[in-house]
């Protein structure tokens, strides 16, 4: 499931949500940003609340890579606005109550996916990843790829 538009921050785990609660038997992962995340981790108490289990991928760049990157198409420059602080997405998790998990190597990776999906309740694997790492976004430049 995925909303696009201006990137539909803050759809991801509210989405999952509803996805485990339309077919509990199957298994939900949910790939977010921390922008995105942002806007509504707090759900993660009603997740754990409601038992629900599924997984979060926070790919924490700590940026606003959509809007670094509009700005810089359109404006051949960036404002400071898409810089955020170093949040630590998994002790969030951790005081509503849920797993939380720290990837900060990508060898690490596979293991925490294995941890996670081995637990009841959701799980939340906050992945540091490169700032720079990120695909075009060609709506910007006038393009459009189907």
């Amino acid at each position: 499931l995925t909303p696009r538009g201006l990137a539909g921050l803050g759809w991801g785990l509210p989405m999952a949500m509803g996805a485990k609660l339309a077919k509990p038997e199957a298994p939900v992962v949910c790939v977010t940003g921390d922008g995105g995340f942002g806007h509504c981790w707090a759900e993660l108490e009603a997740a754990k609340r409601m038992e629900l289990s599924f997984t979060v991928i926070v790919l924490n760049n700590r940026i606003l890579g959509y809007q670094m990157h509009a700005e810089n198409v359109k404006f051949g420059t960036h404002t400071d606005a898409v810089y955020l602080s170093d949040v630590d997405h998994a002790a969030i998790a951790r005081a509503c109550g849920c797993r939380g998990l720290r990837v900060e190597e990508l060898e690490h990776l596979a293991e925490a996916l294995n941890e996670a999906f081995q637990e009841a309740g959701p799980v939340v694997l906050d992945v540091i990843t490169d700032p720079l790492a990120y695909p075009p976004i060609t709506v910007f430049e006038g393009k459009v790829i189907c």
